[in-house]
């Protein structure tokens, strides 16, 4: 029994052999023509747009040694595709920058006869400006020590040499201003100095406390309140 089964087996051997042969023939095909694709994507990859005859001869592959007509039309049609992509992609991209240059000139155009819009203010400063360009009367009054400083900075100076205290306007002035100062100057000078503690207060530069009263110290004025 054994006697009529080996020359079975051996043919099953030759069969599969036989197999083995061709699948392997069929890889190592396989590989070239994968080698072939992958050339193909490194010029795709590379920015250069090959004609059909490098990318057909590309895709060939070393053991089948033809590229069907089938194989090359869809490579063709591929090939252009990616190309008018890229070329579309280009054209788009070329079509925003170019709208977006003359937007910006457009503005540029729109605001350049336009004067130039002042910087706000802090509310303490915009008290302490004055609506003309001619010095305030009042002004002649200011210590000597402040003579050359805005008034806004003057009174931050006051506040902040003794951050301790608890200010009232009265304070303020008999600090900032001399004791000689005409009633009409004054009048005016203390609405100013007014409105910057206010406005400073508001703006967190200092505290504000009962009855019009003023430090640099949050803790102060709760005391004295």
């Amino acid at each position: 029994m054994s006697t009529s089964v080996l020359p079975q087996l051996l043919e099953v051997d030759s069969e599969l052999s036989a197999q083995a042969s061709t699948l392997e023939a069929q890889l190592n095909e396989l590989q070239e023509k994968r080698k072939g694709i992958q050339t193909v994507i490194a010029m795709f990859e590379s920015g250069a747009t090959p004609d059909v005859a490098e990318i057909a001869a590309a895709t060939a592959g070393a053991s089948s040694g033809k590229t069907t007509k089938r194989a090359a039309k869809a490579t063709k049609t591929k090939a252009k595709t990616k190309a008018t992509k890229a070329t579309k992609a280009t054209k788009t991209k070329a079509a925003k920058v170019t709208k977006a240059t003359k937007t910006k000139a457009t503005k540029v155009k729109a605001t350049r006869g336009r004067p130039a819009k002042a910087k706000p203010a802090s509310a303490a400063k915009k008290a302490g400006t004055k609506r003309s360009g001619r010095t305030a009367n009042w002004q002649r009054y200011v210590q000597d020590n402040y003579s050359k400083a805005p008034l806004p900075d003057v009174i931050v100076g006051v506040l902040q040499a003794q951050p301790s205290n608890v200010f009232k306007i009265a304070d303020v002035m008999s600090a900032v201003f001399k004791e000689d100062m005409p009633k009409n100057h004054f009048l005016k000078a203390r609405n100013r100095v007014s409105n910057i503690l206010s406005a400073g207060a508001r703006d967190g530069h200092w505290y504000r406390g009962r009855g019009g009263t003023y430090s640099a110290s949050e803790k102060a004025i709760k005391a004295a309140g």
